[in-house]
C-alpha cells in the first residue's frame, strides 16, 4: 500500500502531526515538505493514501498549499485526507481545499481539525499547554478513522459571511500583520543564519552575516518562531505575540536543505 503525507509547516506543529500520525498508521507513509516542489511544473501522485497537514493562513488555505495541490497529477484514485491545525477558527480553509482537489478531478474523502499552539496572535498560555498535552489523542482518534478508510464530512461554514471574514482577515493579515516589507531585524541578530535555513522558500540569505528577505514570503513565520535572539520583527500586531515552535520538532527537522 503506497501512501503519502505532505506536510507545509513554520512552527513544525504539522509535522509532528504528521510524524505522529504516521506512527499509528496501518500503512506507513512517506512524510514530504510539499515546499520542496515549489520550482516544479507538474507534480504526479501514484499512492493509494494521500494525506495533507498544513496549518490555516488567514482562514484559508495556505497560498504555497494551494500552489502545490494545482501541480498534482494523480495516476489513481487515493484515498485523500487533510489534517488542518488552527486555532478553532477554519474559516473556509477546507472548502477551499476540497475545490483545489476537485479541479483535480479527486475529492477529500475525510478532513480533520486540530487546535495547536502557537496558530493565533494571543491564546491563553493554559489553554497552549492543554492543546499541546491534548493533541496526540486526537491524532490517535484521526489514525483510526484513515485505518478505516471512514468518510468525515467537511468542519466548518462556507457561505457567504465566513467568506467575506476570511477576505478580511487574509487582506489584513498578508497587508498589515504579515508584510514581508516590514520583516526586519534587530541589533540582537547575530547572523546565524537560523532564519535562512528554517525558511520553507529560501525566500532568506544571510549576506554580510546578516537577514535579507526576498520577496516570495509563504507567511508561515519560521523565521520569526525558531530565531534564538528574537531578533525578528515585522508589523506591530507580529511584534506583539510571543514565540513557539513544536517542543518535538527541532532546528534540523525543519532545514530542509539538510535532507532533500
Amino acid at each position: 500500500m503506497r501512501s503519502r503525507i505532505f506536510y507545509f509547516s513554520g512552527t513544525g506543529n504539522s509535522l509532528a502531526i504528521a510524524r505522529e500520525l504516521n506512527n499509528s498508521l496501518n500503512d506507513k507513509a512517506c512524510i514530504i515538505p510539499l515546499s520542496i516542489y515549489r520550482n516544479e511544473e507538474s507534480v504526479q501522485i501514484n499512492a493509494d493514501v494521500v494525506g495533507f497537514a498544513f496549518p490555516v493562513h488567514f482562514m484559508n488555505v495556505p497560498d504555497l498549499v494551494k500552489s502545490f495541490i494545482k501541480k498534482l497529477i494523480f495516476k489513481t484514485n487515493p484515498y485523500i485526507f487533510a489534517i488542518a491545525t488552527c486555532n478553532g477558527t477554519p474559516g473556509i480553509s477546507l472548502s477551499e481545499l476540497n475545490k483545489c482537489i476537485n479541479k483535480k478531478g479527486q475529492s477529500l474523502s475525510s478532513v480533520f481539525l486540530i487546535n495547536m499552539p502557537g496558530n493565533a496572535l494571543v491564546t491563553p498560555h493554559n489553554l497552549e499547554v492543554e492543546r499541546l498535552n491534548t493533541y496526540k489523542a486526537k491524532v490517535t482518534e484521526i489514525s483510526a478513522k484513515i485505518n478505516n478508510r471512514s468518510i468525515i464530512k467537511i468542519e466548518g461554514k462556507d457561505n457567504l459571511k465566513t467568506r467575506i471574514e476570511s477576505s478580511i482577515c487574509e487582506l489584513l493579515g498578508k497587508h498589515l500583520y504579515l508584510n514581508p516589507k516590514n520583516v526586519s531585524y534587530t541589533y540582537q541578530c547575530v547572523g546565524c543564519g537560523i532564519c535562512e535555513n528554517v525558511c520553507p522558500l529560501n525566500n532568506i540569505k544571510i549576506i554580510n552575516k546578516r537577514p535579507h528577505w526576498k520577496k516570495d514570503c509563504s507567511s508561515c513565520l519560521a523565521c520569526f518562531h525558531w530565531c534564538p535572539k528574537k531578533a525578528v520583527r515585522g508589523g506591530k500586531m507580529l511584534n506583539k505575540r510571543g514565540q513557539y515552535h513544536h517542543p518535538e520538532i527541532s532546528i534540523e527537522d525543519m532545514d530542509l536543505k539538510i535532507k532533500f
